[in-house]
């Protein structure tokens, strides 16, 4: 079914989806001392190495079954109630805003919304929420400075879970704070998205994950970030894919619990820490550092004081860092190299506080071999200066 209007509709996203997956490796202790439970050990031992991504998502709802309306938007804005497909044209000054208890999809076809009042996509509820962009347009989003609930702290902001995919392009210009916040779950399969923001570029409270598209962000703040600092097993960022480039005035890729790295390419053109989480896993793809503290940094958030650590188990990293008192690789706990390719410049390669262990790798600093771990922490940490290991 087809209908064309100017006023409302609604948005949705699937929490949860993604829990199984994304806390497969992680085994950290909560400040409270509470440890992650038995039921969040139990799926971490049965998940799968693979997540869901957005794409497939989208893919389990049937739009079909749902009406599509056709939107040119007028300054007076949008609201949508009511679950379905909303095609979107046109421009305005107003909200793109979503209440409902279903699934809603939002197609951005080369629309401006430059809001003056607040968010310019505001997702109060929904099912599932998917703004998807549409093939060979331009879309640009841009919020108010300022706003009567400084709770809505993002250009596009989503209470519950957000998906964003499709091949067309978004530019987001965040006036307030951030650019793109997902309250729960966030998840970017594809597009060629653009953030320049005031505070933080990309967050998503409970997950981020980022298994394609082409992304650039220029922060003030933190680049790309995972914030639940109180929820065990949440605050996690993981990237699969994509081609990401970060300019940061503070640290480019955050997260409160775990960070978990399988392919993509990232560009850290400037950050003060470039890559930071309580707990680091590299698993593959290409990385490249610039950070004026340290490059990869494992360090104690609210929630997780133990089981800290930095693993690299495969990837190319090349890690340049700035003058002064700083660290390439920083482990307030374990550090773990088995592979990959790490190029390392910079006064200080490697710090840990905790085991530092070499098993395998081809480890190159300042234009040098290394085949053995030294451990920059004054007094040594743990067993320090780890060898290579048979």
């Amino acid at each position: 079914m087809m209908r064309r209007i100017a006023l409302t509709t609604t948005a949705v996203v699937a929490t949860g989806l993604l829990t199984a997956g994304l806390l497969a490796g992680c085994a950290v202790t909560a400040a409270t001392a509470t440890p992650i439970t038995s039921a969040i050990a139990s799926a971490t031992a049965s998940a799968e190495s693979t997540t869901t991504t957005a794409s497939e998502i989208s893919a389990g709802i049937d739009w079909s079954s749902l009406p599509t309306t056709e939107v040119t938007l007028t300054d007076a804005g949008l609201a949508i109630t009511e679950a379905g497909t909303y095609i979107l044209t046109g421009s305005t000054t107003g909200q793109v805003t979503v209440a409902s208890d279903g699934n809603v999809r939002i197609i951005l076809n080369g629309v401006t919304i430059a809001s003056t009042t607040g968010a310019a996509i505001q997702v109060d509820s929904a099912e599932t929420a998917v703004i998807e962009l549409a093939d060979g347009t331009t879309n640009t989003v841009s919020d108010a400075a300022t706003r009567s609930d400084d709770s809505i702290d993002g250009a596009i902001f989503s209470s519950d879970d957000l998906i964003i995919t499709g091949t067309g392009t978004l530019n987001v210009t965040a006036n307030f704070a951030d650019g793109i916040v997902g309250k729960d779950d966030l998840l970017i399969d594809s597009g060629v998205i653009s953030v320049t923001s005031v505070d933080d570029g990309i967050r998503g409270k409970d997950s981020l994950t980022v298994s394609g598209g082409t992304i650039t962000i220029n922060a003030a703040g933190d680049g790309m970030k995972a914030s639940n600092d109180t929820d065990a097993g949440a605050g996690q960022l993981v990237i699969s894919g994509g081609d990401i480039t970060i300019t940061s005035g503070d640290d480019a890729i955050k997260a409160e619990q775990k960070i978990s790295i399988t392919g993509g390419t990232i560009n850290i053109a400037q950050s003060v820490e470039g890559i930071e989480a309580p707990v680091i896993v590299i698993d593959g793809g290409d990385i490249t550092v610039n950070a004026s503290d340290d490059g990869i940094n494992a360090a104690a958030s609210a929630i997780v004081t133990t089981g800290i650590g930095v693993t690299i188990n495969g990837g190319n990293i090349t890690i340049v860092m700035g003058a002064g008192d700083t660290d390439a690789i920083d482990s307030n706990g374990d550090l773990t190299i088995t592979g990959g390719t790490i190029n390392i410049t910079g006064q200080s390669a490697f710090d840990w506080d905790g085991t530092g262990t070499l098993t395998g790798g081809d480890i190159t600093v300042n234009g040098e071999t290394v085949t053995e771990l030294t451990n920059q922490f004054a007094g040594g940490g743990g067993m320090g200066g780890g060898g290579r290991q048979p």
